[in-house]
Formats: structure tokens, C-alpha cells, sequence
């Protein structure tokens, strides 16, 4: 068979939230082509798109794929290719291209994995003696730091740089993502500044791995750091370099960490499925998962709506009309005596403003996307230009504060009372 025409290795490792092809040469395993994207939960049509590109680039050559991931088995199924476990897919690719290892530390969308190796003398080769693998949660994983971006409004993208600006480190829990929303919320409504607050859970995420999946047994090196989340978070490579006390010689961080579990996957079938025939056919595989995409689109419903028509939902409306409040329109030259209470709640800021009976007078509430006294500092100007703006003469003859972040509002706006 001519060079040209050799079949050619493919690792596609489908995971929770990313897809990643590798395509390897069989003669030299050198990577050919490679590419690492999120699916948005367009799994199918993710990793039709990927082989159909590799397709394009090589359309003299037969593929030998094999699926791995999360996700990974029905698109073996649907395309007639092979399908290997992602922790022995690793284990493949460390053995083959880093021998040296003999700790794998693999974060992925949804999982976290740590492999532990020893070296074979009598067979000159590695074994993995244990593979610890968290599948169950999300915590400690790439949705990890999703999750803490969102809450703090900032872009996963960003998330590296924000951490390198960090400066102390608070306690949040990396076991599971809502603990970890728990403990950030009373930071953010004490002024613990973003950049903190990255780096802080970069260091929940790590004491999670190695407390965790661990579990005692020595991270022993070299140690090799894989998957996304690792790729494109320096700063995680570091602090898990400090926190597991590694110098700079004793890490391998591979030149495309992201894809090594899908070369593994790519190179599996010589030890796992060399006795079974390749019965992947590029144009039938491209169509089923064209067929599967439409499929799982087709499958994946709308919840039933609330109203099947207008005139049902303005009935609704006739029936059950929404509680008017109101509130007074601010009088040019009349003087209110006002008091003004803040509720610095975990993800929401509100304000009211009452006068000396107690009618409500203005409300303010929104979420305070990270920054609560950025929000609350815009509700109140709002609410002065509307009032002094009319001309009216706001009296204030106190403030007070309440909620997650009662202390720092209360410094912040000189409150003359605060309470939980």
C-alpha cells in the first residue's frame, strides 16, 4: 500500500461538553491532524463535522477510528467504528509518547481522572497499577470552573488570567459546584475581589483531585498533566505543581495535552481490536450520523407550553391580574422624609425606599452579576435622578442593610444600622 493510501489511525474522544479528533500516520504515530471544540450539546453534529473534515484533508485514505469518551460508544455504533474505555485510551497514549510518567493527572468537562504507574522491568515497559476516575460529580472538573466563571460573570476564557492576578487564597469547597456557589457568594458580598476568587478555586479544585481520587497514594514523578481544563489554565498547572510540591523537571506538559486521550483512542486497535475487521465506510458513517443528529434533535423535545395560544394567556392574565403596586410619582418641591433598606442578597441586590408611614415609595431589584456594590451604587443613582430629577427633596433619615453582604454595604453607603 502506497504512502498516500495507508489507513490512517482516528481517535475521536467525545466528551461532555468538547470533541476532539487526532489523526495519526500507523508507521511513525506522528499526529497528522487534530482538533479540540466545544459541541454546545451538539454532540453529533460536532463530531460529524470534525470527521468530515479529516476526511477532506486526507481523501485517499482509509480511517480506523475508534470512539472513546463520555459519549463516545453510540457514535461507535452508528459508524460501524471501534470503541475503547477514555482511561485505558490514556493509559495507550502515555505508554506510547511519555514512558517517563508515572502519575497522569486528566481533568476533563465532566470527570476528573488520576493514573498511577509502574514501570514493568521484566517487560522494559509501564503498567498502570491503579486508575481513579470521578464520574458521578462535576466537581473538581472543567463544569467546575464553568460553573465559578458564570457566577462570576466573567468568560471560562478568561478564567487563567484572572487567577494569575490573584493574590490570597479563601476556603471554597471543590467537592461539588454548589458548595463551592455557597462559599463564593459571602465572599463576593464582602469585596473579595474576582481575581481572588479564580484563584481560590482553582486551589478547591486541586485539593479535590488529590484528596479525592487520590486518596493518599503519592502523586510520584514524572507527573503528566492532560485534558482542557489543564491545557488552557496555566495557573492550575501551577498550583497543583505547589500544592503536590513538584519542581519544574519533575512535570510533563504535554505539546497538545487536550488530545491525548483521543490518540490513545487512535492507537487501540493494534492491542485491543487487531482480530476484528475495520467495517467503517466514510460515506455511511457521515450519513448516520447526519441521520443521528436529526435523530437526537428530533428526540430532544420541548417542554409543553404554558399557554397553547394567546387567548389563553391573556384569559390567564383576565383571571389571576398581577398585584399593582402603585408606587407614587415623585411631587417638584415636596419634601419626603425617606429610609432606605438594602437586602445584599447571595445573587440578587435590592433596596427599598419608605417614608415616614411606611408606604413604599421605590424598590430597586437585580442580579448583581458578581459585582453587588457596582449594581446597588447604579440602582441608587437611578433612584436619585428620577426623584431629584422631578424636583422633589429627598430627606434620608437613615439606612440600613441586611443579607449575605450586610458588613460591607453597610461600610460602603455609612448605613446607620445593619442585621442578617
Amino acid at each position: 500500500m502506497g504512502s498516500q493510501q495507508k489507513s490512517l489511525l482516528v481517535g475521536i474522544d467525545v466528551g461532555s461538553t468538547t470533541v476532539k479528533i487526532a489523526v495519526l500516520d500507523p508507521d511513525d504515530l506522528q499526529i497528522l491532524h487534530s482538533r479540540y471544540e466545544r459541541h454546545n450539546a451538539e454532540q453529533a453534529a460536532a463530531v460529524r463535522n470534525l470527521l468530515a473534515e479529516a476526511h477532506e484533508l486526507f481523501p485517499e485514505n482509509e480511517f480506523i477510528p475508534t470512539f472513546c469518551g463520555s459519549a463516545g460508544q453510540p457514535y461507535a455504533e452508528v459508524t460501524d467504528g471501534f470503541f475503547i474505555q477514555e482511561v485505558v485510551a490514556n493509559t495507550l497514549a502515555i505508554k506510547a509518547f511519555y514512558p517517563e510518567t508515572r502519575t497522569a493527572v486528566e481533568l476533563g468537562g465532566q470527570d476528573a481522572k488520576v493514573i498511577f504507574f509502574d514501570k514493568d522491568e521484566t517487560r522494559n515497559q509501564l503498567t498502570a497499577s491503579d486508575m481513579r476516575m470521578n464520574g458521578s460529580c462535576a466537581g473538581g472538573t472543567g463544569a467546575f470552573i464553568d460553573q465559578i466563571a458564570e457566577l462570576l460573570h466573567i468568560r471560562t476564557e478568561d478564567f487563567n488570567a484572572y487567577a494569575q492576578r490573584g493574590q490570597t487564597v479563601h476556603e471554597i469547597s471543590g467537592r461539588c459546584g454548589v458548595f463551592a456557589k455557597t462559599d463564593i457568594s459571602p465572599l463576593i458580598n464582602q469585596g473579595v475581589s474576582k481575581e481572588d476568587i479564580a484563584l481560590s478555586s482553582f486551589h478547591a479544585l486541586v485539593k479535590q483531585t488529590i484528596g479525592g481520587l487520590a486518596q493518599g497514594m503519592a502523586f510520584r514523578s514524572k507527573v503528566i498533566f492532560e485534558g482542557g481544563p489543564l491545557t488552557f489554565n496555566t495557573v492550575l498547572v501551577d498550583v497543583f505543581t505547589q500544592r503536590i510540591g513538584l519542581t519544574p523537571d519533575e512535570v510533563i506538559i504535554p505539546e497538545r495535552p487536550e488530545i491525548i486521550v483521543a490518540c490513545g483512542a487512535a492507537l487501540s486497535p493494534r492491542s485491543f481490536h487487531a482480530d476484528k475487521p475495520n467495517r467503517y465506510n466514510k460515506d455511511e458513517a457521515l450519513r448516520a450520523l447526519n441521520d443521528y443528529s436529526n435523530k437526537s434533535s428530533d428526540q430532544s423535545g420541548f417542554s409543553k407550553p404554558f399557554f397553547t395560544d394567546e387567548n389563553e394567556r391573556r384569559g390567564f392574565s383576565q383571571r389571576h391580574p398581577a398585584l399593582e403596586e402603585n408606587l407614587p410619582e415623585p411631587r417638584k418641591g415636596k419634601r419626603y422624609p425617606v429610609w432606605i433598606g438594602i437586602d445584599a442578597g447571595s445573587t440578587t441586590a435590592k433596596f427599598v425606599m419608605i417614608d415616614d408611614e411606611e408606604n413604599l415609595l421605590d424598590k430597586f431589584y437585580a442580579p448583581n452579576r458578581g459585582e453587588p456594590l457596582d449594581v446597588i451604587t447604579q440602582g441608587l443613582k437611578e433612584l436619585r435622578d428620577k426623584w431629584i430629577g422631578a424636583g422633589a427633596i429627598l430627606d434620608i433619615r437613615g439606612v440600613g442593610t441586611t443579607g449575605y453582604g450586610e458588613n460591607l454595604f453597610a461600610r460602603a453607603y455609612h448605613a446607620d444600622y445593619h442585621c442578617v
